[in-house]
């Protein structure tokens, strides 16, 4: 995506569609090649006016083998996916040739002071902090006894402040991408836990009807065996329940969904009853909070599918109270050694209002308790 933001020279469009992160590492790039480029320019007519030709074109070269190689590194925001160890070398290579010529003709102002801001840009990109300090403080004792304290002080000064400069703006670049990455992993994350979201209310919401639907369909073929006419009646509940799953699913769809409580127990014991099911339900939906009534209706209604799915029951219990929901039933399976995904999703939504969930198997009774944290109570 970068290559394809800043591949083409359109300074002013690449600005306006590229991202913070894209714009920081143009910024970042352009200083880089505007230092070579100007230090590089006055260095060069510097030497072309103090007749020093050739140290000049050395120069030249040595800033634009400088550009290339700031364009092909990452750390400096390059985009160029090629090898950076020929333009390094050819900037060095120069480098030395044009001080060398400018030595050679013992001159007390050479190109010292512009090859030291131009050398530093690439090379301060592949080193670490403490090796670019021990290299300038070099740098300048050596052309100090070269050419003279004053050009020794001058670039050790120069290739310093230069070399923090550029370990700074890498720094501060890494930590941007660093940010913009991590925004996006949690952007990813996000999408990840709406996901399992959106299975688990699909789970709890079909799951059920889908019970629901099972067990009236087969009283309904039952009773019209007989010659029963409540055969009829059944199937207009079945119509009733797959329409009601229906608004369910397109309401979970479109992120409105609730449920109520007092509907809940009304409908389980309406359904278990349908199964052949004794039901026995304690307490109401008001001893409950608002916010607590929810969760509790959930619990209601994945105790509820759990009880037809996996279990044969013949008795039921359901007992709503201001501490918790707590179901039980006989006729209970052997437990799986995954409880699934209804009982797991179950747990993260009584977790999400401070609750815990809790089953506990004796023989062939089951039972299910949702424990409540204590809160200020409010009429459901």
């Amino acid at each position: 995506m970068i290559a394809q933001n800043f591949g083409r020279w359109n300074p002013r469009r690449t600005w306006r569609t590229a991202s913070n992160v894209d714009k920081v590492r143009l910024y970042t790039r352009q200083s880089f090649i505007m230092v070579a480029v100007v230090f590089g320019g006055f260095g060069a007519v510097t030497e072309i006016v103090a007749d020093r030709y050739l140290s000049g074109v050395f120069l030249g070269i040595s800033a634009v083998a400088c550009v290339i190689a700031v364009s092909r590194m990452p750390d400096l925001g390059g985009v160029v996916a090629k090898p950076v160890q020929i333009p390094l070398a050819v900037m060095t290579l120069s480098a030395f040739c044009s001080a060398g010529i400018a030595l050679g003709s013992n001159a007390e102002n050479g190109p010292y002071f512009w090859l030291a801001a131009i050398l530093v840009v690439p090379l301060a990109g592949l080193t670490s902090l403490r090796w670019l300090i021990v290299g300038s403080v070099a740098a300048g004792v050596v052309l100090g006894l070269l050419a003279g304290p004053e050009s020794g002080v001058s670039v050790g000064i120069v290739a310093a402040f230069m070399g923090l400069t550029v370990y700074m703006s890498v720094w501060l670049l890494r930590m941007v991408t660093e940010l913009d990455e991590a925004r996006g992993a949690a952007a990813a994350l996000s999408v990840a836990e709406e996901r399992l979201r959106f299975s688990r209310d699909l789970h709890d919401v079909v799951g059920r009807a889908l019970s629901a639907i099972a067990v009236k369909s087969e009283l309904a073929a039952t009773l019209s065996r007989r010659g029963d006419d409540r055969a009829a009646a059944q199937m207009d509940e079945v119509r009733e329940l797959a329409q009601d799953s229906l608004d369910e699913a397109r309401e979970l769809v479109r992120g409105y969904r609730s449920i109520a409580l007092a509907s809940e127990l009304a409908g389980a014991q309406s359904l278990l009853e349908a199964a052949g099911i004794s039901t026995a339900i304690r307490g109401s939906a008001d001893q409950l909070p608002v916010e607590l009534a929810e969760a509790a209706a959930w619990v209601v209604r994945e105790g509820v599918t759990n009880i037809l799915r996996h279990s044969s029951a013949e008795n039921c219990s359901i007992e709503v109270s201001a501490d918790g929901v707590v179901i039980a039933n006989d006729g209970a399976r052997i437990a799986e050694p995954n409880n699934g995904t209804g009982l797991n999703g179950l747990r993260e939504r009584v977790g999400a209002v401070g609750g815990t969930v809790e089953t506990v198997q004796d023989e062939d009774r089951f039972t299910l308790t949702a424990h409540f944290p204590s809160r200020t109570k409010e009429s459901r």
